[in-house]
């Protein structure tokens, strides 16, 4: 059960992260964003291409956390709190620049 929390954090967070990124750019346009890595993306794959990176991410760091989980459930924990904090932050930071 902690980890289905877990986990619905770490989308939550991506989620919120990824819709204020998108009004974000509809207002501002894409200079706005201050990641460089996710303007580089958009600019090469387009928001589709964005969109699956950003999916492929966070799967990623799902399926990682879920196989350490057995063996190292506190290391888990910390990758999983690290991306929530991670989406939380980019989400706030676009907020920032609306």
């Amino acid at each position: 059960m902690p980890q289905l929390v877990a986990l619905t954090a770490l989308a939550l967070a991506h989620l919120f992260d990824y819709t204020s990124f998108l009004v974000l750019v509809s207002r501002h346009g894409l200079a706005a964003e201050a990641n460089p890595i996710v303007v580089r993306i958009a600019q090469t794959a387009g928001i589709p291409g964005l969109t699956i990176a950003k999916l492929a991410t966070v799967a990623f760091a799902a399926t990682l956390m879920l196989i350490i989980l057995p063996r190292r459930p506190k290391l888990a924990m910390a990758l999983v709190l690290f991306g929530v904090a991670a989406g939380l932050l980019g989400g706030l930071s676009n907020i920032a620049s609306f």
